[in-house]
């Protein structure tokens, strides 16, 4: 039913945190828009939290849809204590594409980051132009370089 996470799966992962319905859709403004997985709470360290207003209180597995392939994924609670308390990702923000999708956009924005510095490169060595050239035709077939002319140059 939901796209396989290669971390987390693809069903909610039930821990032994039991709260009511009523502290998760107070722990954070969303919940109560969406649809959640009660018996998947992680409690918060809002120590660790990014947020201007209020943070979470806690995490609970979230059924999300895709933006990029509009399938049906979970934003984990495990997944969420990462992105809101190690890597100090604001805490409103929200996942809005599955795994694969975000794993793709990362690797078109390497391809792009790669061209752009060898475009940029005044003096290119033989080497240099062809991959710069590889580049663009890469970015051709993927539809994020539009122009053809791009590529022959």
């Amino acid at each position: 039913m939901y796209l396989n996470h290669p971390r987390y799966g693809n069903k909610p992962i039930t821990t032994n945190t039991s709260v009511t319905i009523e502290a998760i859709e107070n722990a954070h403004w969303r919940y109560s828009r969406l649809k959640y997985f009660p018996d998947t709470v992680i409690l918060a360290d809002i120590k660790k939290q990014n947020y201007a207003i209020d943070p979470r209180a806690l995490y609970v597995d979230i059924e999300e849809k895709c933006e990029s392939c509009s399938k049906a994924f979970i934003f984990f609670a495990q997944e969420q204590q990462y992105w809101f308390e190690v890597l100090d990702f604001w805490v409103d923000s929200h996942c809005t594409r599955c795994f694969e999708c975000r794993k793709h956009a990362r690797y078109i924005l390497t391809l792009r980051k790669r061209y752009d510095m060898l475009t940029s490169l005044a003096n290119k060595t033989s080497s240099e132009k062809t991959q710069r050239k590889e580049l663009a035709n890469t970015l051709y077939c993927l539809g994020i370089i539009k122009n053809i002319n791009k590529v022959k140059d």
